[in-house]
């Protein structure tokens, strides 16, 4: 276990918790990103037989990674994610497969972090947001040797990489960022800027249209920025209008 590391969390309390934390960043081959973007394109819906929530992962997230708020969130993302991949033209079932369920279990490693920190109501201290940075590579281990989540890895590792390299938890850049991650890190500032949250209330579509705009070349690819905008403002608020209701029906497997 000479390339795996424990981190040791002494609360406030005094009270020892342990935590696997997978294989630091820089010891694992590199990632391999997809083909480049292609251009935007219009295309039909998945049929039923190919619905993106799956309620099964979905349940499999609320318990392990945080409850409802969090799975709210990650259904969320995960309709935005669809959107855009389609408008990228990729809809090979594999490749949306992995996005979906990727996209659905992008905080999975959460569940490795303590409690304590992760519900933590004041500022956490800098050891605090160092554990809190390993949940990528928590998350990906914990996926490793399960075939059918071989293509959510992506997004599970690489969902905090910022283009311009100053993300973690290995400094990607560029298109060394797996194509599934650039996409997903786009949905996920689309539902961070237009939930709500404890303390502050969702802001409209058009304002995260301007953040992400602002953002792009640093955090988000160019590209994908670029088609992301082509897309119209109907489609996203459908698509969390769509989510809404889903919620509010029993879940079926």
């Amino acid at each position: 276990m000479d390339r795996e590391k424990r981190l040791v969390l002494v609360d406030m309390k005094g009270s020892r918790t342990n935590f696997y934390v997978s294989p630091s960043a820089g010891s694992e081959e590199p990632l391999s990103p997809f083909s480049r973007v292609r251009g935007p394109a219009r295309t039909a819906r998945p049929s039923g037989s190919e619905t993106f929530f799956n309620s099964g992962l979905v349940g499999f997230l609320a318990a392990a990674a945080g409850g409802k708020e969090t799975e709210g969130h990650a259904r969320f993302v995960a309709a935005y994610t669809a959107i855009l991949a389609e408008a990228l033209g990729l809809m090979d079932r594999r490749t949306l497969g992995g996005l979906e369920r990727g996209a659905l279990l992008h905080d999975i490693g959460k569940a490795g972090v303590p409690a304590a920190i992760l519900n933590k109501p004041g500022p956490l201290t800098s050891v605090e947001r160092e554990i809190v940075r390993e949940h990528p590579v928590l998350g990906h281990r914990m996926i490793e040797g399960l075939g059918f989540l071989e293509e959510a890895g992506d997004i599970i590792l690489c969902h905090h990489e910022w283009f311009d390299g100053s993300g973690y938890p290995r400094g990607l850049s560029g298109r060394d960022i797996p194509l599934p991650a650039r996409i997903f890190a786009l949905a996920d500032t689309l539902d961070a800027v237009t939930s709500d949250r404890p303390y502050r209330r969702g802001r409209r579509f058009e304002d995260a249209f301007r953040e992400i705009e602002r953002a792009s070349g640093v955090q988000f690819d160019p590209d994908i920025v670029r088609v992301f905008l082509s897309v119209p403002a109907d489609a996203w608020r459908k698509a969390k209008t769509g989510v809404r209701f889903s919620n509010l029906l029993p879940s079926v497997n």
